[in-house]
């Protein structure tokens, strides 16, 4: 491989490597984004974190995880899922 070819190889790889990381920046600023809109509270709760939207944890959204941010990433699931249908049709 020629030098030229060793640049412009090494160019790309860099160009690759830098969309990748803002993109990556991109999504993990729109994960936080519903957090930051809706400003749940965030605890610890025994050896998890838990964030809580609502007054309590049996009326509110309530999730929990390993680390804060892991706690949060459930958040935005459990945001995007509907009630249990309780009915027996």
């Amino acid at each position: 491989m020629s030098s030229e070819e060793m640049y412009w190889s090494g160019l790309s790889h860099d160009a690759v490597y830098q969309h990748e990381s803002k993109m990556k920046a991109l999504v993990e600023a729109e994960e936080f984004n519903l957090f930051s809109l809706l400003k749940p509270s965030i605890f610890i709760d025994g050896n998890k974190w838990c964030v809580l939207y609502g007054d309590n944890l049996q009326d509110g959204i309530a999730v929990f995880g390993n680390t804060a941010k892991e706690a949060v990433l459930n958040f935005n699931k459990a945001w995007d899922k509907p009630l249990e249908d309780e009915t027996n049709d």
